[in-house]
């Protein structure tokens, strides 16, 4: 039995006890709505806490796609210092950089589709420094089933494109240097075949080991 229907037993054994008592008519109705009220502001906190320590941001917006509430990371991954900067405002313009539309999709799609799952975005913080962001959205409804805004989500995955983005360098300056290393030797074969002198040897391999010594420092 979870927490919840223990809390409901126990409320509804506590109204029969008293009218057991004292004989009055005691509305379990009161008492239930006493113990939901409790357990969904206990939940609420349990959530807002949860959004607060988390390692992604996340943000909720309204209908009209103005911000309601921020993390901590989100505001630290857009270096805003202050809440108030953002608050009841649309998402900063600065934030979508070159690519604006990306900030009309999303919520044109989470509309339509009712959640964005694992979209990646080009996004820029206060300083206009990149920021790659896996985005997945949800839209929230209330119990009539209308829409009342965005749930959005952001993992910050700028670090791992920036691994990448230097395996990519090397990786290239490496196949640079591979297909220098094979020209040279096949020079250096040529050489020997027609007797080449060992100076022009000695140059050539001079230069192998400088391009060697560059993809090392790099």
């Amino acid at each position: 039995m979870d927490g919840v229907s223990i809390e409901l037993k126990q409320a509804k054994e506590a109204a029969e006890q008293q009218e057991a008592e004292t004989g009055q008519d005691v509305a379990y109705s009161e008492y239930l709505s006493v113990v939901m009220e409790r357990n969904f502001l206990q939940r609420a906190l349990a959530d807002l806490n949860f959004h607060n320590n988390a390692h992604d941001g996340i943000v909720f917006t309204d209908s009209n796609n103005k911000v309601v509430y921020a993390n901590p990371y989100f505001l630290s991954m857009m270096n805003v210092a202050d809440p108030k900067e953002i608050l009841n405002k649309p998402l900063p313009s600065y934030m979508w950089g070159s690519k604006p539309e990306q900030e009309g999709k999303l919520f044109a799609d989470v509309r339509e589709c009712g959640f964005v799952r694992e979209r990646e975005l080009m996004l820029y913080n206060r300083k206009f420094e990149p920021v790659f962001a896996m985005c997945s959205s949800v839209a929230s409804k209330d119990t009539t089933g209308n829409f009342v805004g965005t749930e959005i989500m952001l993992c910050n995955i700028t670090g791992k494109r920036r691994v990448e983005a230097e395996l990519r360098e090397r990786t290239q300056k490496l196949e640079r240097v591979t297909h220098f290393a094979q020209n040279t030797l096949s020079m250096l074969e040529e050489m020997a075949e027609r007797g080449g002198t060992g100076k022009e040897m000695l140059t050539i391999i001079q230069r192998l080991q400088h391009e060697l010594n560059e993809s090392i420092k790099a």
